[in-house]
């Protein structure tokens, strides 16, 4: 017997928020998350910072390939950011391990290790002039020193990745819930199988 529940609002009728996460079908969301992650993480390695907004989209892609092979699921905003949030974990994992790839091999294959030293060195002393600026009696020596150390830059490398990391969980967790307002069904209910 199909049960009817209310598509116009986030909450079914006749459902606890515990079984409404039942009626989706996480195999297969998840299957598609990590597809689509794949990609999105891909191009968050390759154009940088920027391409967060290319995990939102990931997200709504996911929710809209997600609705196109179940059309029955219940999709609310509470889905849609648990589908957002797989996304912008795989997508951040496969964004991580490619920055450090690239790293290393921009550092010992192509050997480029002075490049990435001056550009975190300009980060460093721009930074360092920025508090001097704001506060001359900052103590900017030893923040500096520090920060320009082998330990300092590896700290500001790992820092970057992280809130890059961040970044893509919280656009994909919007995403998803965008993506679910999106292909939640127009009419007022639906039938779940």
């Amino acid at each position: 017997m199909p049960l009817s529940i209310a598509i116009g609002d986030d909450t079914p009728l006749h459902l606890p928020t515990a079984e409404r996460a039942r009626l989706i079908h996480w195999r297969l969301a998840i299957r598609i998350a990590v597809l689509v992650a794949i990609c999105v993480g891909v191009l968050s390695t390759l154009l940088a910072a920027g391409s967060v907004l290319w995990v939102a989209v990931g997200a709504v892609v996911v929710i809209g390939m997600y609705h196109r092979r179940q059309p029955q699921a219940w999709l609310d905003t509470r889905i849609g950011a648990r589908i957002g949030a797989v996304v912008g974990l795989l997508a951040a994992s496969v964004s991580l391990a490619g920055n450090a790839l690239l790293l290393v091999v921009q550092r010992f294959a192509l050997h480029q290790g002075n490049q990435i030293d001056l550009q975190l060195t300009s980060i460093v002393k721009q930074a360092a002039d920025h508090a001097t600026a704001m506060d001359p009696q900052a103590p900017v020596m030893t923040f500096t020193s520090f920060w320009l150390s082998a330990e300092g830059r590896i700290g500001l490398i790992l820092l970057t990745m992280g809130f890059l990391s961040v970044l893509i969980l919280l656009f994909a967790i919007a995403g998803g819930v965008l993506g679910a307002q999106i292909y939640r069904s127009p009419r007022g209910r639906k039938a779940v199988p």
